[in-house]
């Protein structure tokens, strides 16, 4: 048979496998020498989720662009809003970071009138501050306007 070693961890960690004495996918116990399978895993982000809204409409606005970043790397990961449920994914790291429409189409239309969840709070210039302070991630509500 064949087997798989991958780590239990919290849905907002987004961990990944950096060094291994086996392909992880396709573990043959016959094939494993006395030592074990022996692999090295590094925690590489903890996710921002939530969804978006169009606040004169209360609908999901898929296909909106934003932008999580900090003052030194202002567009350090992106994601387009899904129509289903108008869920939102950002890759993000402990911290304090900023989370705004992209420029162009979606920035030129909609403007962000409020952010929701754990650890948000108003900036400036369509720009608001979304806290990373634990290991269970953070989940965000944005209406859009």
């Amino acid at each position: 048979p064949l087997l798989t070693l991958h780590m239990d961890v919290p849905h907002a960690w987004m961990v990944e496998a950096v060094q291994a004495s086996h392909d992880l996918d396709n573990i043959r116990l016959a094939d494993v020498e006395p030592g074990g399978v022996l692999a090295h895993f590094l925690l590489e982000h903890i996710l921002v989720e939530g969804q978006c809204f169009d606040r004169q409409t209360e609908q999901p606005v898929p296909g909106l662009q934003l932008v999580l970043g900090t003052a030194s790397q202002p567009d350090a990961c992106d994601t387009i809003v899904m129509a289903n449920l108008g869920y939102l994914q950002l890759k993000a790291r402990p911290g304090l970071w900023n989370l705004r429409l992209r420029e162009g189409p979606s920035a030129d239309i909609y403007s962000v009138a409020s952010v929701r969840g754990a650890g948000s709070s108003g900036g400036s210039g369509g720009e608001y501050q979304v806290a990373v302070s634990d290991f269970h991630g953070t989940i965000v509500v944005l209406w859009v306007g």
